[in-house]
């Protein structure tokens, strides 16, 4: 039997009526939930991919033994939560959280820092280090797993609704701007034929106005920080 990296189709379990995975209303429901444990002792990366099981959610637990496997596998896929031993034979669990923002893929992923035994300075690190929680080992039962793995879909949403919403500002802003120049250009052609007037005209039949209102357009476009406001008729 493989134990180290291993991830089968036994590890994927189906829902069970009544379960719901969903946290964040309106947000599709993963097919699979893919975990990733970073854990040294294969006794202890098997218990928690056995406890992960009794969750009764379809998880995919898949095992890193090292650092250089660890980094291997987050090059493979995305997971919706990563379990990172904190004491580890070839680094820290803080050296490994920092390794996962070297990837685009789980970058943000969301981290809970475990060790074998409950210790406040690690909690305090692992928490300034940008990990959603701290746990002893001894504490991850199916209940305490199942919550965590909730709250890692509900944080992981949210980064990708703010990704989103980062991505479409950004394409709004690269519209505006050609267009900017786009009619800036237009307005100097015309203003040297004597026609501004009518493009002006023409400007603002198609609902291209100032959030204020100004139609005063030499100024408006004069100025990088101008929005718009569109409407149709």
């Amino acid at each position: 039997m493989r134990l180290q990296g291993e991830t089968s189709e036994k590890q994927v379990l189906p829902m069970t009526p009544g379960t719901s995975v969903t946290v964040t209303r309106g947000e599709p429901q993963p097919q699979v939930i893919d975990v990733l444990v970073l854990d040294d002792s294969r006794f202890d990366a098997m218990f928690i991919q056995r406890e992960c099981r009794r969750t009764e959610l379809p998880v995919r637990v898949s095992i890193a033994p090292d650092m250089a496997k660890f980094r291997e596998m987050l090059s493979k896929r995305p997971y919706h939560l990563v379990f990172i031993d904190y004491l580890l034979p070839d680094g820290d669990g803080l050296a490994a959280r920092e390794m996962m923002k070297d990837g685009s893929q789980n970058e943000s992923a969301p981290v809970v820092m475990i060790s074998g035994e409950a210790r406040h300075d690690v909690a305090v690190e692992a928490m300034k280090g940008g990990c959603i929680d701290y746990k002893a080992k001894s504490d991850l039962t199916p209940d305490a797993l199942r919550q965590l793995i909730l709250r890692a879909l509900e944080v992981g949403a949210q980064v990708n609704k703010a990704n989103l919403q980062e991505a479409l500002d950004a394409q709004r802003q690269d519209i505006v701007s050609a267009m900017r120049d786009v009619i800036r250009q237009e307005l100097g052609i015309s203003g040297q034929k004597g026609e501004s007037g009518q493009i002006r005209e023409v400007l603002q039949s198609y609902g291209m106005i100032a959030e204020d209102g100004d139609t005063d357009w030499e100024e408006i476009f004069r100025n990088p920080a101008t929005n718009f406001v569109f409407r149709t008729h």
